[in-house]
């Protein structure tokens, strides 16, 4: 018992530690209500952007503000936009309604994992611990926060209760409570739909645990009525990915396992690590939680899934192969995490895992520290000579920034939340493929100092005025364009036929 009470004093202990780095990150974070965030490292300025666009273009209606014009929600998943939508007509506040949802979802989280691990037979010790260890690790902290991936994170709290509604029933007969995976399904595709081809492994392992024809095809009629009811925003979504013009199956964002270089350091290491544990965690859960056969099908899909991420073979499966890596990480931790939790260790075993959860903590707060920056605000020169040209566009603008000061992407969305046309955005995946990779030829010729290829692609793109970094303002006044402003980092050009 001794030792196990080191396991429990670990699990205790650990967990509150994460969960103070994750209040001081939400803290730092908090900084986004007051400042627009312009660095490289967010994705949350798109969703708000497009939080903005449903207000004034509506939903699967064109949109003038981004790449000449798109329709909106065409392949950008809606649901996150519908829930913050009610926030966005009383506080007009894009911004606070980002923040606010990360800490509503997180909320929300909690009391999900205290519900259903209550009736899973957790204790308040491992429910709290499910939270910590799954919400307040780095990769969450990275990407739910410092990212701002706020349609992701409503995600996995709309994955909790699906999970554990089909864990329960993993070894009992459907009934009508069994009903409410249905509109939980539906909503898990309309906010992420990333999340809801990965939980496809789960609903393959519950087909698993059927024990009659009768009870598979009612699983299968249950997931058609998800897709049925997500139908509105699902089905046009499937028949435009097969449309020749389509960016998303170009980008195969799960082949960014396969690129070792420095910058996807952290992710292989994560890829590594999180699909190991979750192997090592399944085989003690098994071996010493006795678990009936009903439970190993249930998980094996995952298992599978936990294996082919590790050996690296996901980017060469169609449509996983389009899931860029940290959902997979997050799916695969859910189930770790819970195999973690449900093991009934020997003393022994039980010291081993004390051990193991703090050395995970430690790591995942050194990560943090070392890897994920904190908030960083727009304040310098540049950003700011920037920000000072967006009461003057009046038409369609393109920016020409080799700094990265702002972050172009994060400017577009700034600046289409006030109104401002630009013939690029962020969220390629709203455009066709041959428009994104043409884009890139504005900045490509300005680097080869080709004026008429320049002047071109400014008529194809129906953009007349510039906004640059002083590295490419001579470029611009060779070629002839009308200086508007001219400033110690940064200019602003018009080009008039």
């Amino acid at each position: 018992m001794a030792q196990r009470s080191h396991w429990e004093k670990a699990l205790l202990i650990t967990p509150l530690i994460l969960l103070l780095h994750l209040g001081y990150r939400l803290l730092d974070q908090s900084q986004m209500i007051q400042h627009f965030p312009l660095d490289f490292a967010n994705d949350v300025s798109s969703y708000m952007a497009q939080l903005h666009f449903l207000e004034v273009c509506g939903f699967h209606q064109p949109c003038p503000y981004w790449y000449n014009g798109f329709t909106t929600f065409q392949f950008s998943p809606p649901g996150w936009y519908f829930f913050a939508y009610p926030f966005y007509l009383v506080l007009n506040n894009v911004q606070l309604i980002a923040y606010l949802s990360i800490i509503l979802s997180l909320i929300a989280a909690f009391f999900l994992l205290w519900h259903y691990g209550k009736s899973t037979g957790f204790s308040r010790v491992k429910r709290i611990a499910f939270f910590a260890l799954f919400f307040a690790n780095a990769s969450a902290i990275g990407n739910f926060i410092r990212l701002g991936r706020v349609h992701e994170l409503l995600s996995w709290v709309i994955f909790i209760p699906l999970f554990f509604l089909l864990y329960h029933y993993r070894n009992r007969q459907l009934n009508k409570k069994f009903l409410l995976v249905i509109p939980l399904y539906a909503a898990l595709i309309l906010v992420y739909h990333s999340t809801a081809v990965l939980a496809g492994f789960l609903w393959l392992g519950f087909l698993l645990t059927r024990t009659s024809w009768k009870e598979a095809g009612k699983t299968i009629a249950t997931i058609f009525l998800a897709a049925f009811l997500a139908g509105f925003w699902l089905f046009p979504f499937i028949a435009g990915i097969f449309q020749e013009s389509a960016a998303i199956p170009h980008l195969k964002q799960g082949s960014w396992i396969l690129d070792f270089s420095r910058q996807h350091l952290f992710n292989n290491l994560a890829v590594f690590i999180v699909s190991l544990a979750c192997i090592i965690a399944f085989f003690f859960w098994k071996k010493y939680s006795k678990p009936q056969k009903t439970d190993i099908r249930f998980f094996i899909p995952t298992l599978i899934l936990a294996a082919l991420f590790f050996l690296h073979l996901t980017p060469f499966i169609p449509v996983i192969n389009q899931i860029f890596p940290d959902p997979v990480i997050h799916y695969l931790l859910f189930f770790a995490i819970f195999f973690f939790l449900s093991t009934h260790y020997t003393p022994r075993w039980g010291k081993f895992a004390a051990f193991a959860i703090i050395v995970i903590v430690a790591a995942s707060i050194l990560v943090n520290i070392f890897h994920t920056q904190p908030f960083i605000q727009p304040d310098t020169p540049r950003e700011q000579e920037f920000l000072s040209y967006l009461p003057s566009l009046q038409e369609r603008f393109i920016i020409m920034n080799y700094n990265q000061l702002p972050y172009n992407e994060a400017f577009y969305s700034l600046a289409a939340i006030q109104n401002k046309a630009s013939a690029s955005g962020w969220y390629p995946e709203e455009k066709s493929y041959t428009y994104i990779k043409r884009i890139a030829n504005i900045e490509q010729s300005a680097n080869t100092r080709d004026c008429p290829a320049f002047i071109t692609e400014l008529q194809y793109f129906n953009t007349t005025e510039i906004l640059s970094g002083r590295e490419f303002c001579s470029f611009l006044e060779e070629c002839g364009l009308q200086e508007m402003t001219t400033k110690k980092e940064t200019c602003f050009y018009k080009f008039t036929s």
